[in-house]
């Protein structure tokens, strides 16, 4: 594979995947900001599938110590309303920590849904009908490592801007 950008403009990188000839794109801002919003999502779906099974099981383990002990009807809904509330502002609290939070891109690329993201990502460029499922089962142990380097020579480095010099 040549490095030289003007070889491969327009043309997509040819890149052999598991005896299968692919092209790649190169990915754009566009993208790195969709693979953010990805990350973000697959680390709320952790913690919602998490806090559900917690949750369950806590408030039915909660809801029936409120059924046996609090014979007041209207004390007894108060009380299981209020339970139902908490594990709810909990799990909104979690979330929106997770939204609000900065995603390490570089550290994220190093990972297998890094690696399996980016890949999509590019593959998309010149085959526009591939799924991430589908990326996700052309990479294995035995290519991660060669595909990954291949992902961080597309994708460049995002560098910081120039200083503006200062007005006198």
């Amino acid at each position: 594979m040549s490095d030289k950008l003007e070889n491969i403009t327009g043309s997509g990188i040819p890149i052999t995947i598991k005896g299968k000839e692919y092209k790649l794109g190169i990915f754009n801002m566009r993208d790195l900001a969709d693979f953010r919003q990805y990350i973000k999502g697959q680390r709320i779906k952790i913690i919602q599938d998490a806090i559900q099974y917690d949750s369950e099981e806590m408030r039915k383990k909660e809801m029936e110590i409120i059924q046996d002990s609090v014979k007041d009807k209207v004390e007894r809904a108060k009380l299981t309303n209020d339970i139902l509330n908490v594990y709810e502002s909990d799990r909104m609290k979690m979330i929106n920590s997770i939204l609000e939070s900065n995603i390490n891109e570089k550290k994220e690329l190093s990972t297998m849904d890094g690696v399996c993201f980016m890949l999509w990502k590019s593959l998309q460029k010149y085959q526009p009908e591939i799924t991430l499922k589908d990326t996700d089962e052309l990479i294995d142990l035995d290519n991660i490592a060669e595909i990954s380097n291949v992902i961080m020579k597309i994708g460049g480095q995002v560098k910081n801007p120039p200083k503006r010099a200062k007005k006198k």
